[in-house]
């Protein structure tokens, strides 16, 4: 999960600390599949998404002033398990 924490950190580098609006800093994402589990990783396969099998995996995307545009795809229950390990 360390991976996906860095990933994550990065690509919403700059963003608000609450996330409010992010839209508004160039980054959008977009959620593919239909069950919550983490077995697959951050992988998107084709035969489990036609076969209605595919893990919810959220790719998020941001558009850099300069027109470079990044992508980073994340396990939702991944997401759910670094939420659970913050502090509050």
């Amino acid at each position: 999960m360390k991976q996906e924490l860095q990933r994550l950190l990065e690509i919403t580098a700059g963003c608000r600390p609450d996330m409010h609006e992010p839209d508004e800093q160039d980054v959008t994402a977009r959620v593919l599949g239909f069950t919550l589990d983490n077995a697959m990783g951050n992988r998107i396969d084709e035969n489990a998404l036609i076969q209605g099998w595919q893990e919810l995996v959220v790719i998020l995307t941001r558009t850099y002033g300069n027109g470079v545009t990044s992508y980073e795809a994340i396990n939702l229950a991944t997401l759910v398990a670094l939420a659970r390990k913050a502090v509050l």
